[in-house]
């Protein structure tokens, strides 16, 4: 079997972290990640906010 990339791993794990394109990257997805959690957190204070709406407005008398 012929080795196309005969470089140490730790070599080629030195050399992704020094990466600019590597560590933006990285910056990129734990950035979409937290937004995904934000919109999802939104969502749902959301969805409990509608609910408490409409328990006022039962406890009113305005549901019946």
């Amino acid at each position: 079997m012929d080795m196309q990339n005969k470089k140490a791993i730790s070599v080629i794990r030195e050399q992704q972290q020094t990466d600019p394109v590597m560590t933006m990257g990285q910056e990129l997805s734990t950035l979409k990640i937290s937004n995904i959690q934000k919109d999802a957190l939104i969502q749902t204070m959301g969805e409990q906010l509608a609910m408490v709406k409409l328990e006022l407005i039962q406890l009113k008398g305005g549901g019946n």
